[in-house]
């Protein structure tokens, strides 16, 4: 537990999740004692300066409650604040990240605190997730192929990542090198079991291990059956948007077989595909037979897949999005330009820049923020058109400049200009990226729009990149 103390307050919190992983929340109580000598009233909430996407690179994506509206606190008593911290996916794990949460008095502007909440994120317990499509039962002296997929759940290199393979029939071994998520690397096995191989229930381990430590295994078995005389045929025949798949097994021995026929499916071919024998298993990748086969006879399947139903669903499916697509632009709009001033050696001596904001939506929209972010390449002039920024920040590549508009009525345009002016020796290409308007509509959901970025040349003419 971390406290903050000051005459007038006292600030605590206590984590309740143990173990945060990427992607996932964790659950965290903010204390406020009020030590005044009266009871006062007090506002809580998370710095948005500090999330996604007004700070690219945090690791926080929401907190809900996202505002707190003002709570009395009676004199010398303490109240407790629940929030839920979301994380976002990817994020490097094994490593601290802190948001500050900003705590201000309703009567005293001065009485205000600014308290970091820090969550570790760990490593997911399963850093490398291992699958696999061994068959569940193989016949000696037949070619079997399979894959392995080692896939990386966690947003680091590992490197070597170390990767075995072994059964009593075959062993493989692999070093390789894991790119952060979503990396992943299959690999394709093939071997043909000896056919003096005993039938029975074989084990087939899968591990991968950084160093000597073990970060992801698969341990499944396969079933090698009897060595009889079973031929097998698939065939395939299409048509318009249909392809059917007729598989044939004869037994030419003279003892009855257990066989296995397993077909390879998609999700989305799953959604229109028919077959003449229902499978006995449905998995995530494959639909699988189990039959048995008398001596001298045959068993025929046949999968038909019909697309037809799909296609024309499809397109009214797209008809469907076109109709959505201009809904969604009659939105807020928000565009960025520029016009620049040459010397007489025609390198841009001067830029302003042009931020077009129109309200076209049929209600009004409220608490509108403005964000424009620029490189320290070009330097902030103080001339700024009707709108003044309420804000400038700067950072270390970066500037950050923040307008507020209270309300923008239905069809209403604001213009934002302002003027920059690039370092003497900057030449050629400069991009500006992305302006963006954050409003509150009328059901008080929270938007974000962002513009297009805007390139320029400092020795020829300015271009636009939407």
């Amino acid at each position: 537990m971390f406290a903050v103390s000051a005459a007038d307050i006292e600030v605590s919190h206590e984590l309740l999740t143990e173990d945060v992983y990427p992607g996932e929340r964790a659950q965290v109580n903010i204390m406020i004692k009020n030590n005044k000598a009266t009871d006062d009233y007090f506002k809580i909430e998370p710095n948005a300066l500090e999330m996604y996407p007004l700070l690219p690179f945090s690791a926080f994506k929401d907190v809900i409650p996202p505002i707190r509206s003002q709570v009395d606190i009676p004199s010398g008593q303490k109240l407790t604040f629940p929030f839920d911290i979301y994380i976002k996916d990817g994020i490097e794990p094994d490593r601290r990240y802190t948001l500050n949460f900003n705590i201000k008095s309703g009567t005293d502007p001065e009485l205000k605190v600014k308290y970091p909440v820090s969550v570790d994120v760990s490593s997911p317990e399963e850093l490398i997730k291992v699958t696999s499509d061994m068959p569940d039962e193989i016949i000696p002296g037949k070619e079997v192929v399979f894959t392995v997929t080692f896939r990386n759940q966690a947003n680091m290199m590992v490197d070597p990542i170390e990767l075995y393979i072994d059964s009593e029939l075959f062993s493989k071994q692999y070093s390789e090198k894991l790119y952060p998520t979503p990396y992943e690397i299959t690999k394709t096995l093939k071997f043909t079991p000896d056919p003096t191989a005993k039938p029975g229930t074989y084990e087939l381990g899968i591990r991968a291990y950084k160093g000597k430590t073990l970060r992801g295994k698969l341990i499944t078995t396969f079933n090698v059956a009897s060595n009889p005389d079973v031929l097998s045929k698939v065939e395939t025949s299409a048509g318009f948007l249909t392809r059917t798949v007729t598989v044939t097994k004869s037994n030419k021995g003279n003892v009855a077989v257990e066989e296995y026929y397993a077909f390879p499916i998609s999700w989305l071919q799953k959604l229109s595909t028919s077959y003449n024998y229902e499978p006995q298993k449905i998995s995530s990748g494959k639909v699988e037979w189990y039959f048995t086969l008398q001596p001298d006879s045959q068993y025929v399947l046949r999968i038909t897949t019909d697309y037809r139903i799909l296609f024309f669903s499809l397109v009214v499916i797209f008809i469907a999005a076109i109709a959505l697509i201009y809904y969604i632009r009659r939105g807020v709009l928000i565009k960025k330009e520029i016009f620049s001033l040459r010397n007489e050696k025609g390198v841009v001596s001067e830029i302003k820049i042009l931020i077009h904001i129109v309200n076209r939506t049929p209600r009004p929209i409220r608490d509108v923020k403005v964000v424009d972010i620029l490189p320290n390449l070009l330097k902030v002039e103080k001339e700024f058109g009707t709108i003044k920024p309420v804000k400038i920040q700067k950072g270390e590549k970066m500037s950050r400049i923040i307008w507020n508009i209270d309300e923008l009525e239905p069809k209403e345009e604001r213009i934002i200009s302002y003027k920059v002016k690039p370092g003497i020796h900057i030449l050629g290409r400069i991009v500006l990226p992305a302006a963006l308007i954050r409003y509150r509509t009328k059901e008080r959901k929270i938007i974000d729009v962002k513009s297009n970025k805007v390139v320029f040349f400092s020795g020829s003419k300015e271009k636009k990149e939407e």
